[in-house]
């Protein structure tokens, strides 16, 4: 079924939105693209720092920190600054060149001003150069640059570990954070999705959306390479089946993320491989990036069956959807439910560990016309069951293929304010009686039309308009179109013209 002719919305999930500790390998020349423009940006970054007395002296040299500190107290001209400093006029010119490339001072004719918003304000690559501590730096064997990239992330990294613990690397301070920097710049460790999607919109690189990422994983999970049949897969696409898969993981996965269950085991593996890539899937499990990113996208905390549940992005989703496409999407759904169950006494028994998920599944049952499903305790098991007859199952079928069995469902499901669905699931579903509802749909807003043109004054006299509202369904529903006021109105003159052609031939 066409995703876009039925009303149904798909959905991508993008690198930057992964969960934050995800890694992620990239191509040679797309990290090297990123770091090196990441850097260059750190010259132009500044942040808000407590500017003592002798930070210029420090930075600059007691000479040059003089020109600054000339500069907070009034604007100067180069000239007395010469003077006041003590500096040759060329190392003077070439200092106030760089401060204003760096946007630290402004010029005016031949005056020079510090900039208002630089007041309490570094450049990031100052604030390391202040607080560098060589013997850590040494220790750890990390660049300046590599010092200054961590300092631009520590923030991001406090914000993130405390939810992520479990998948973060240690990192006591901004020294050991510039360490796993420079295993990423080289290559030797894969980088996070936290640290890539800030170095990302820092560098203002396009490399999120290219092909840059050859691999990712949750250590020591089993990597994922986004290719399938030739089609890169990132972003990821989210759809029905990605909806259908997270359910049955939550009903069927046992610990450890091992999949065993023999029902659909094929069918689901096959999805995972369209869906997210490539990975080895000899030992039927799935990688731990996989799990965390539906755990992440669906808001479910853990995919326990105990835990099971239709995750409530499930059910926005289908709020969205007009009423015909959100019944054919629920009855989908609860098929692919009933595909996982057993045989029992002529129809199909559902069970679970969660009682809560059972109900909801009686609960969409019910809002589908196929009543309520009792949920009960299995004797003995820690399990609960529901029992839906074949007949209810039928029914399920008919409502989940009703665009491929009667495709001018589309159409009429397209008149204003139809209760197409509404009348729907009170009859069994059958193309006899979706055709007579959709006759009736049409029928009821020919008339709503003719009543409004009558109001509005596009008719004149006494004459009964609504006598041609069964004629002018039929046009409509023969050429299958939605009708509009002014092509009722178009119909109604034609037929007045051939009365009146008549009564006075």
């Amino acid at each position: 079924m066409s995703m876009i002719d039925y009303g149904f919305r798909t959905e991508c999930i993008r690198v930057r939105e992964l969960p934050s500790f995800v890694r992620v390998t990239l191509k040679g020349s797309a990290r090297k693209e990123l770091f090196f423009h990441s850097i260059k940006k750190m010259e132009i970054i500044k942040r808000y720092y407590d500017i003592s007395q002798d930070v210029f002296d420090t930075l600059y040299g007691k000479k040059r920190g003089t020109i600054l500190q000339l500069l907070s107290k009034n604007p100067q001209t180069a000239r007395k600054l010469i003077e006041d400093s003590g500096l040759k006029p060329s190392t003077v010119y070439h200092f106030l060149k760089d401060l204003r490339e760096r946007h630290r001072v402004s010029r005016k004719g031949r005056t020079y001003y510090l900039e208002e918003h630089d007041s309490g304000y570094l450049f990031l690559n100052e604030i390391v150069k202040l607080e560098e501590d060589s013997a850590l730096r040494r220790k750890y064997g990390v660049s300046m640059k590599e010092l200054e990239l961590a300092y631009f992330l520590w923030d991001t990294f406090v914000e993130v570990a405390p939810e992520e613990r479990t998948y973060a690397q240690t990192c006591q301070n901004e020294y050991t954070l510039a360490d796993a920097v420079h295993r990423w710049r080289t290559g030797r460790t894969d980088i996070p999705v936290w640290a890539l999607a800030r170095l990302a919109e820092l560098s203002e690189s396009d490399i999120l959306q290219i092909e840059s990422v050859t691999q990712y994983h949750l250590p020591p999970g089993i990597p994922v390479i986004p290719y399938y049949d030739g089609e890169y897969k990132l972003p990821i696409q989210v759809d029905s089946e990605l909806d259908k898969i997270v359910i049955q993981l939550l009903l069927k996965m046992s610990k450890n993320h091992l999949y065993t269950f023999p029902k659909r085991k094929q069918w689901l593996f096959e999805k995972l491989h369209k869906i997210f890539g490539e990975f080895d899937d000899s030992t039927s499990r799935i990688p731990s990036a996989v799990i965390e990113i539906l755990k992440f996208y669906y808001g479910v905390k853990t995919l326990e069956r105990s835990s099971a549940c239709i995750p409530s992005h499930i059910k926005a989703r289908w709020s969205e959807l007009t009423p015909l496409s959100k019944i054919a999407e629920e009855s989908s759904l609860l098929l692919h439910i009933i595909s996982l169950s057993s045989r029992f006494n002529g129809g199909f028994e559902i069970t679970s560990r969660s009682r809560s998920f059972l109900e909801e599944i009686s609960y969409l049952t019910s809002s589908l016309g196929t009543e309520a499903l009792n949920v009960r305790k299995k004797h003995g098991r820690p399990h609960f069951r529901v029992y839906l007859s074949e007949s209810k199952v039928d029914v399920l079928r008919r409502y989940a293929h009703l665009f491929q069995e009667y495709p001018d469902l589309e159409i009429w499901s397209r008149i204003p304010l139809n209760r197409i669905a509404e009348k729907m699931i009170l009859t069994d579903a059958d193309s006899e009686s979706i055709e007579l509802i959709c006759c009736e749909e049409l029928s009821r807003f020919v008339e709503s039309i003719l009543r409004s043109l009558k109001r509005k004054g596009f008719f004149h006299g006494e004459r009964d308009y609504l006598q041609y509202k069964e004629e002018i369904t039929d046009y409509f529903w023969e050429q299958k179109l939605i009708p509009s006021p002014r092509s009722v109105e178009k119909l109604v003159e034609v037929r007045i013209d051939k009365e009146e052609n008549l009564l006075y031939a």
